[in-house]
């Protein structure tokens, strides 16, 4: 029974772990910025000139370098984590997920309160309630 419970936190990261990639790809793969960037800048895409879109790009592929990390590490370490069982990988690698969930959370909630965009603030708050809820089990079993 207790194999059972050993398992879910390790779903509950790769369930993450498959939205940041995706979302990694998203943003390292983009053209132009994120439909909510445009409605918080006020300015379609086209409207913006050449040298700033450049700019914007690079931060976007910067936040899509995050989210490959991050995916990586909760993807990659449920099988470090089977060949080499450490307590540093039960713990570390998860609070590092949170603190950029965290993250993402702060700086989009912020851009969310001063210029109602639809920022996805609240998906950030799914993620980090998965991933504590992953650390807790991990801490029961």
């Amino acid at each position: 029974m207790t194999q059972i419970f050993k398992i879910i936190p390790v779903v509950l990261y790769l369930f993450v772990g498959i939205v940041c990639l995706i979302m990694a790809f998203k943003t390292l793969f983009a053209t132009k910025f994120l439909p909510f960037h445009e409605k918080a800048s006020g300015k379609l895409w086209d409207e913006i000139e050449s040298p700033m879109k450049l700019l914007i790009l690079s931060y976007l592929r910067l936040i899509g370098l995050g989210f490959l990390i991050v995916a990586l590490l909760l993807i990659v370490f449920p099988i470090v984590n089977y060949f080499n069982p450490n307590e540093f990988y039960i713990f570390a690698i998860p609070f590092l997920a949170l603190i950029f969930c965290s993250g993402l959370c702060f700086v989009n909630y912020n851009l969310y309160k001063k210029t109602n965009a639809n920022t996805p603030w609240k998906g950030s708050i799914y993620a980090m309630i998965v991933i504590i809820a992953g650390i807790i089990i991990s801490i029961l079993v």
